[in-house]
């Protein structure tokens, strides 16, 4: 990468109806969260999983971003009567670019959806939906604002997440019904919810860096600075691939 630009951040995104006409969609706050931690945001759209490698090449990081719940064929399972809209297609492309950024070695931070689509290309499963699973689950889906925190996370003090925020503790925001079932073998648990729900996972390598939040820090940033600190430490690796 040329030291005087600033890295390039590929966001994943979904497909919605706007004026009945398909759209390519990603919430604008994860752009705002890459610009203002330092990065030059770039939407991928979904298409053809051939793209993936030139899609990685082109970007210095990935960031997998929320949306649909994850189609349970990415992870060799049957539909619970629970789960709630999927994109196949979606999947599928997002697996592939996973794939090519653990081969082009490029940092990879994953936000709610994403961390349950990272966990499953790399080799683990997921809960298709926690009320019906966990019947002693906190609640993870808020009827408060997006940016609002809702419930606390223990997090490991050996962990690069303790490194950035400096807390053993904090309390989160909270938009979902799917999680982490079991971990795949090349990420770790450094934080969990009250309930044992797993809320962010590392990569068990170094590097490159690979970060999964179940929480929504791009929306919590504007009202908890500490949470821009995630982006300006992910988007400062971007630097180094």
């Amino acid at each position: 990468m040329n030291p005087i630009t600033k890295p390039i951040i590929g966001i994943s995104s979904s497909i919605e109806r706007h004026k009945n006409i398909p759209s390519v969609h990603v919430h604008e706050k994860y752009a705002r969260a890459v610009i203002q931690g330092g990065g030059l945001p770039v939407i991928l759209p979904i298409g053809p999983i051939e793209l993936a490698k030139n899609w990685i090449s082109m970007c210095d990081g990935l960031i997998l971003s929320s949306g649909e719940d994850i189609d349970p064929h990415s992870y060799h399972r049957d539909p619970s009567p629970q789960l709630q809209k999927i994109n196949g297609k979606r999947d599928k492309l997002e697996i592939e670019l996973i794939h090519q950024a653990q081969k082009q070695r490029k940092p990879i931070l994953a936000i709610c959806r994403g961390i349950t689509m990272l966990n499953a290309a790399l080799g683990g499963t997921v809960i298709q939906d926690i009320p019906s699973i966990l019947p002693n689950a906190i609640n993870h889906f808020q009827q408060a604002e997006r940016p609002e925190a809702t419930h606390s996370i223990k997090i490991e003090v050996s962990s690069r997440l303790y490194q950035i925020l400096h807390r053993s503790s904090i309390r989160v925001n909270s938009l979902h019904h799917q999680c982490i079932e079991l971990l795949a073998p090349s990420l770790k648990i450094v934080a969990t919810a009250p309930d044992g729900v797993i809320e962010a996972v590392e990569g068990i390598n170094h590097s490159p860096v690979v970060l999964g939040f179940q929480w929504h820090p791009e929306e919590m940033a504007v009202e908890e600075p500490s949470m821009m600190d995630i982006f300006k430490e992910f988007i400062a690796e971007c630097k180094k691939s």
